[in-house]
């Protein structure tokens, strides 16, 4: 949820200016982005099912679909790779943060997922009346908002006290914080009500032109990435305690 209101306020400024097309597209990309790293964690993991998270019984048919094409098609392929050249010893003695919950896994997984659709979509372009897809920038653009909610994932799962190893598989020391994993700690929800105001205030702010439109790129990029710097602090981060696994 936290990362899918933070493509909210990034989306905020620039409502205005860009085309609902892609604000849609890079809404959906950080939502599936937002559960990709959770692959590793098991059929159990949100992207699997057609539940939203958090949405009170919601559901979107294309998660799973995504989910098991992210599964079969990317993850496994990848972990093969990295396994066949570091070995074992990345896997997780406990839990399940390995390959998608680091900042190679995103990048080599999105990049994997974003060639997969261009292919998809190149294959589809010869069908008359489809030939808008080939080469369609929307593509690049789902595939970077895909990355970005990836990373919003991992800025999540760092507040939390289990963390995540930014330098795997080449360090398994982990950058974690003090918020409690099992959904106890009242921050998180904090943070979403703060996204949500932020978010509120700067699409009003720059639709009834209150705030200069000369700074709506900066806004979006600036505003977030300042909040989740707060977030980060108020979380604990880096927490004291260092655990090797």
């Amino acid at each position: 949820m936290l990362s899918l209101l933070t493509g909210l306020v990034i989306l905020a400024p620039i409502a205005g200016i860009i085309d609902w097309v892609w604000s849609v597209v890079i809404l959906l990309g950080i939502f599936f982005g937002s559960i990709a790293p959770d692959v590793d964690k098991g059929r159990d993991s949100a992207i699997f099912h057609s539940e939203i998270p958090g949405a009170k019984g919601r559901r979107f048919f294309l998660t799973p679909v995504i989910g098991y094409f992210l599964y079969i098609f990317c993850y496994k392929p990848l972990s093969m790779v990295f396994v066949g050249i570091f070995g074992q010893k990345i896997l997780p003695k406990q839990g399940h943060r390995e390959l998608p919950h680091s900042p190679i896994g995103i990048i080599c997984m999105s990049l994997l997922l974003t060639l997969w659709i261009w292919l998809f979509c190149f294959v589809l372009s010869f069908i008359p009346y489809l030939e808008f897809l080939r080469d369609n920038p929307l593509i690049w653009i789902f595939g970077a908002a895909f990355l970005l909610g990836c990373f919003l994932h991992l800025l999540e799962d760092t507040c939390d006290n289990s963390g995540i190893h930014y330098l795997y598989p080449f360090s398994f020391r982990r950058v974690r914080g003090t918020v409690a994993s099992d959904g106890s700690d009242v921050r998180p929800k904090l943070y979403s009500v703060v996204l949500l105001v932020v978010a509120v205030v700067l699409f009003f702010g720059f639709l009834l032109s209150k705030i200069d439109a000369s700074y709506a790129y900066w806004a979006a990029f600036l505003v977030p990435a300042a909040l989740w710097i707060v977030f980060l602090k108020i979380s604990g981060v880096p927490a004291k305690k260092v655990v090797w696994e």
